[in-house]
């Protein structure tokens, strides 16, 4: 991803299976997660380390630098169905353990 417009918020999803690698090739985001117990940030400008994400964690990127290059690596094609894009729905599958 580049180009990303100011104040842009992307993802705000969690997987239900497979896995992804989030990296800042170039400039810098932040990517917040949410476990359903805990929530914390990870500022991610390095472009040596990555982020792994996991299934079942929401997360939200945000605070794209102008110059930003987000490289992500998935572990299974995209499929819209693999996704939950509802944080009450997640929130109600996280407590029946579904996900």
């Amino acid at each position: 991803m580049h180009h990303i417009a100011a104040g842009a918020e992307r993802g705000a999803h969690a997987m239900v299976s497979g896995s992804e690698v989030l990296v800042a090739v170039h400039g810098s985001f932040v990517v917040d997660l949410d476990d359903g117990l805990s929530k914390t940030s990870v500022l991610l400008n390095d472009p040596t380390k990555g982020l792994l994400l996991r299934p079942g964690i929401w997360s939200r990127t945000h605070s794209y630098t102008s110059d930003c290059v987000a490289l992500i690596l998935a572990s299974e094609d995209y499929d819209r169905g693999k996704y939950i894009y509802d944080y009450e729905e997640w929130l109600r599958l996280r407590e029946k353990k579904n996900i």
